[in-house]
Formats: C-alpha cells, structure tokens, sequence
C-alpha cells in the first residue's frame, strides 16, 4: 500500500498540473463510484429489512385464512348432514301418506224459497246442497248423506240456524240407522237463535252419517251457511297386514 502511494506522488511531481488534474478526477471518480456502491448496498440491505419485517405478517394472515377455511368446510359438512337428515324425514312421510285417502266435506243448506225447512209431520233427512267442500266425494249433496270411503276415525259437526217464535229447532245425527246425537231448542222469544254440536265416530268401510229433521220442528236456509253439515277423516284404522 505505501509503495502504491510513493509511486502516486512521484508521477505526480512529474506530470505537474495536468497529472495533478488527471489524478484528482482519477481519485473523484473513484471515490463517487465507491459511493453509488454504498448506496446500493444499503439500499439492498434495507429492502431486506423490509422484507424480513412484513414476511410475518403475512404468514400470520395465510395462517388464518388456513383456519377459516377449515372451520367452513366443518360447517359445510355439518349442514350437508342435517340436509340429509330432513330429505329422509321428508321421505318417510312421502311413504307414510303415499296412496292415504283423504276426506273432508262441508255443505250448507239453501234449498228453499221461503228460507225455512219444516215444521214436517214426518222425521226428514236434510239434503245439504251447497257443496263448500267434498274431497274425496264422499259427501252426496242429492241425498244429504255422507259415506265412508274407508275405514276410520271421522270428526262431525252441524251448526243450525233459527227465528221465527216458538219455533222448535232440533236435529238428529244419524250412524247408519242409528241416532248418535241430538239436540234441541225452542224459539220462544222470536229472536235469533242457533245450536251446533260435535263429535267423533268410527266408521266401517260404506258406514253412513246424515243429518234429520225431526217431526214438527224447523230449521232456517239461505245462501249465507248459516245451517251446514261438515266432516273429515281424522285418521285411518286398519287391521295389521291389511290394507284400505
């Protein structure tokens, strides 16, 4: 190294000023290109730095997007089992209810002019002829009888509708020939007046149900349902092994 540096003053003195000017821009460049070196080193150093300090972060958010995907596809599969579950709920009900009859009718009475059935010297079965409903047609609005089409537990009921005075109104629920129900009630103020009743019977294959009018009493009619006749299939009955 000294002997590099003796050798530079020797040319030096002999050059004179245009070596010394040569030399001092020799020496520039020398030292500006060191410098640009520098920089770029610390230039490279810091984006490293840069780097190093945000590659962290970024693990951490793949980390966690990792463990949300996860805990969907658990969620997914959790739901694709409940799915499952109510398509074969869904199925046995299908087969539970595939080829079930079902039967429901309800009627009401506007057959007259006058808007008044009976008083009768005979008992009368009422032909309730406006059809709301009849599925399965198992209600006749031509005779006012209803038959079972198969064999089940079945719901009745009756509302009846009455206002002249001392008018009797009654009627009788008939299971096949036989009276189930009765009610009655007698008009004696001129007013309003109205009775409905209720209830269960378990019918046969071809059993019937109607309604009669008994012998001196009387019923109102008109086309606003005040007297109607109603019934459907609560449930059906079958020995084991058999089928309706």
């Amino acid at each position: 190294m000294r002997a590099a540096i003796t050798q530079l003053v020797v040319l030096f003195c002999l050059s004179g000023t245009g070596a010394q000017g040569e030399i001092g821009g020799g020496i520039e460049s020398l030292i500006q290109s060191k410098g640009t070196e520098t920089e770029d080193t610390t230039h490279k150093v810091m984006r490293r730095q840069t780097t190093s300090s945000s590659t962290p972060d970024v693990w951490t958010e793949l980390k966690e997007v990792r463990d949300m995907v996860g805990e969907l596809r658990v969620e997914l599969r959790s739901m694709e089992a409940r799915l499952k579950d109510k398509e074969k709920e869904v199925e046995v009900l299908k087969k539970e209810n595939a080829g079930q009859t079902k039967v429901a009718f309800s009627a009401g009475l506007t057959t007259t002019g006058t808007g008044y059935i009976g008083p009768y010297n005979t008992e009368t079965t009422l032909t309730y002829d406006n059809v709301i409903t009849n599925i399965g047609t198992g209600y006749d609005p031509a005779t006012g009888i209803f038959t079972a089409p198969i064999k089940g537990v079945y719901y009745f009921r009756f509302t009846a509708f009455e206002r002249r005075k001392s008018q009797w109104m009654a009627l009788n629920m008939y299971h096949n020939d036989k009276i189930v129900l009765h009610n009655s009630e007698m008009n004696d103020k001129g007013n309003h007046m109205s009775l409905s009743n209720a209830l269960f019977l378990n019918l046969e294959k071809g059993d019937t149900v109607y309604l009669n009018l008994p012998k001196g009493c009387g019923i109102h009619c008109s086309a606003a349902n005040e007297s109607t006749f109603s019934g459907f299939l609560l449930f059906p009955m079958s020995a084991p092994g058999n089928k309706q």
